[in-house]
């Protein structure tokens, strides 16, 4: 996963000039983030730009916008060590964590759907997902026809799965070694299997 450097200081005989301390990383003209996600509070949905965003970029109602855009950062602005390329309208993508603080989040501009396949990205990407055999982690690609569950040794693609869904992954033998699997549970199943749990425990 992304990591955080700190700047390390030394102490001088001779006092030097207080250091300049790096600017804040600003949004600046990305809006991506107002595009590939919900805005319940405005009725926007994923995958079309917030009627709020400016032509020239940015949000035009900043101070007033709904409380989830004001809470949301990207891990482009969380993280010092992420560079420009990364801002998420030069990469095509927005990087989040999920609440489980251990997935990897890439959800895809609906209009460059392939862009996370550049070389530079996707061979990043691979590199997180190796948490994922060591069931310490999972990298997940959100594009428009359902999602990707990045791992070292290939790439699983699964239909979207809906509300109340749970994704299960792990490892398990086959002829050729262990292997990953990704599978959706369905809601349906999920509630099925937790009324035996009860009945069982009753």
């Amino acid at each position: 996963m992304p990591h955080v450097t700190h700047e390390a200081y030394h102490d001088d005989s001779q006092k030097a000039p207080p250091a300049k301390r790096a600017k804040l990383k600003e949004c600046g003209d990305c809006n991506l983030c107002c595009k590939v996600y919900d805005i319940p509070d405005l009725e926007k949905k994923a995958g079309h730009t917030c009627f709020n965003v400016r032509p020239e970029g940015g949000c035009g109602v900043w101070g007033l916008h709904p409380t989830l855009c004001q809470e949301f950062k990207c891990l482009w602005l969380k993280h010092d060590d992420m560079n420009g390329v990364w801002r998420p309208d030069h990469a095509g993508f927005v990087l989040r964590l999920e609440p489980n603080g251990t997935t990897l989040a890439v959800d895809v501009d609906p209009d460059r759907p392939n862009d996370w396949r550049r070389p530079h990205y996707y061979d990043q990407l691979k590199i997180w997902s190796e948490v994922m055999p060591k069931n310490e982690g999972l990298v997940l690609v959100y594009v428009p026809a359902g999602l990707y569950v990045i791992t070292p040794m290939e790439d699983l693609f699964l239909k979207a799965p809906k509300r109340g869904d749970i994704l299960e992954t792990g490892m398990e033998d086959s002829l050729f070694g262990m292997r990953p699997f990704a599978r959706v549970i369905p809601a349906s199943q999920v509630r099925k299997d937790r009324s035996l749990l009860h009945k069982r425990r009753a």
